[in-house]
């Protein structure tokens, strides 16, 4: 016996659905140029049996449209349905409207479908998006992605724009006889002159049967998953670019740097330096900041020019400089190694983007990496001879200077300090002589009190030494010398009050002197060595 389609006029029990005319995704509302919108989940299903419920759901879950003035709209909510049609997931949606393109998106995460009364779950899907764009210049796209797609337990490999797959199963109601439940899914994808629409999952739902023994078959709705349209947008007005940031850099690119202005076009906006096109241009959402990667230039000054379809906007002004002149060094630690290498080294400072390595003693170093702003530098030091080598960072075409490294680094020693002796006061310059001491890394010790590194001068042969001493009580102190690798045995310095004493020799020289002055009637006799007064009176 033939199926029957029933309807509201029919005499006997009533099978309806609503909305069972849809026999295919809509095609969207939209006319203005640049118009752009999206949806997440939509559900238009209905039946009923003998004037009962069987199920119902009507909903529409995560839609947003364009702004008219430009700009963007977006939403992410969670699919609820409870009831005779369960459904979960989430959606994200978002739909743009920027100079020279008009974009949407659509994705469904972590999806199940179920209409109760079914054995098993409907529909499942892990993700599924659509996504579309329509650019001013250039071809509109539509894109589909569909992972982990299930109908009625099934994996399905579900092809855009072909008639689908169908699937079913038992359906049971009262007042039904074997009831079976169909389902259809669809995926399209259509690019237009004009626009582009692209639905991820379309799905038709109908049901099958016998009513007192007639056989009938009803449309029961749809449900839509993931959708998206675009409109061409309109070609925007020529860029105009306002500043450049940083607006200096160094000679051989790789410099990031950010452009504001005005109708900058994603897709449609090129960046030259010099006449040199400039690579990874992002023009940002809304059209009015870029960054882009500056190529290689002279030294020197230079002009940037931003570009689309639309024109030109007038040229920005841009400094190259020669490699490793704008760097400033600040720190590498450790400053000390083994000699057989593999020591990672780490420098800190500016201005290392376009580094390509370091050398140590003018032997490279491996492992090399900067990080994207040019603040750090890491690498492992080579195999090298004992003793301290100059640190270069490599550049395509020049070098900068760091600290000195310092290869099978040993304790420091003291074999001499000159003088011995200073005034309580301090002042005094004192050098001392070993083995060991690391420039820019050496403390000196002395009365209990830190001569901090920056106050004490290396020797480039690391040496010898000198600082300045602080004020101390008088008597004997002991001074050592520390650096990464250790600290040294200590030595003595005097410290003596009102300034160098004279020597016993002196001492007696002047006793005599002052004799033959008071045989010569002479009243008082004050001598003065360096600062420290010798007096005697008769």
């Amino acid at each position: 016996m033939r199926p029957v389609r029933w309807n509201t006029s029919t005499a006997l029990v009533i099978l309806a659905a609503a909305g069972a005319a849809m026999l295919g995704p809509a095609s969207p509302a939209l006319a203005a140029p640049g118009d752009a919108s999206a949806t997440g989940f939509s559900a238009r299903l209905f039946a009923d049996v003998a004037g009962d419920p069987a199920f119902s759901a009507r909903a529409t879950i995560g839609s947003v449209t364009a702004p008219p003035g430009g700009g963007t709209d977006s939403d992410t909510l969670a699919i609820i349905l409870p009831g005779a049609v369960g459904a979960r997931g989430t959606v994200s949606v978002n739909a743009s409207r920027d100079p020279g393109i008009s974009y949407a998106s659509s994705t469904v995460e972590d999806f199940t479908l179920n209409i109760l009364g079914t054995s098993g779950t409907n529909i499942t899907a892990t993700e599924i998006s659509a996504d579309v764009t329509c650019p001013a210049v250039g071809t509109q796209t539509a894109d589909t992605v569909l992972n982990g797609l299930t109908l009625f337990g099934t994996p399905v490999n579900l092809v855009p724009n072909t008639p689908g797959v169908n699937g079913s199963t038992w359906y049971g109601f009262s007042g039904l006889e074997e009831g079976e439940l169909h389902i259809t899914l669809t995926s399209t994808e259509t690019v237009t002159v004009t626009g582009a629409i692209a639905t991820a999952v379309f799905a038709t739902v109908s049901i099958t049967g016998k009513i007192s023994g007639f056989p009938i078959e009803v449309d029961a709705g749809s449900v839509t998953l993931a959708s998206a349209t675009c409109e061409r947008a309109l070609a925007a007005a020529a860029p105009t670019a306002v500043s450049i940031t940083p607006n200096s850099g160094p000679q051989s690119g790789g410099q990031q740097v950010t452009i504001t202005g005005t109708n900058f076009v994603i897709g449609d906006t090129n960046v030259a330096f010099d006449g040199t096109p400039a690579t990874n241009v992002v023009v940002a959402p809304g059209g009015t900041s870029l960054t882009t990667t500056t190529p290689s230039g002279a030294v020197g000054p230079g002009s940037v020019l931003v570009s689309t379809s639309s024109g030109a906007a007038a040229p920005l002004a841009y400094t190259y400089i020669a490699d490793g002149s704008a760097t400033s060094v600040t720190n590498l630690t450790p400053v000390s190694g083994p000699t057989a290498g593999g020591t990672l080294v780490t420098i800190t400072g500016t201005g290392f983007q376009g580094a390509t390595g370091v050398t140590f003693g003018e032997i490279p170093g491996t492992g090399f990496t900067v990080n994207p702003v040019g603040t750090t530098i890491t690498v492992l030091t080579p195999t090298h001879d004992a003793g301290s080598v100059p640190v270069r960072l490599v550049f395509p075409a020049g070098s900068a200077t760091a600290p000195n490294f310092i290869y099978g680094l040993a304790t420091p020693a003291i074999t001499d300090i000159d003088p011995e002796q200073g005034s309580a006061s301090g002042g005094t310059t004192v050098t001392v002589t070993g083995s060991g001491f690391v420039p820019g890394h050496t403390i000196v010790t002395i009365c209990a009190r830190t001569i901090v590194a920056s106050a004490v001068t290396v020797s480039p042969n690391n040496l010898s030494l000198t600082f300045v001493t602080p004020a101390c009580t008088s008597g004997d102190t002991t001074v050592t010398v520390t650096t990464p690798a250790g600290t040294s045995d200590g030595v003595t310095f005097r410290y003596v009050y009102g300034g160098l004493p004279v020597t016993g020799t002196e001492v007696g020289t002047l006793l005599a002197i002052a004799a033959a002055l008071i045989g010569a009637g002479a009243v008082a006799l004050t001598l003065i060595r360096r600062r420290a007064p010798f007096s005697f009176t008769a």
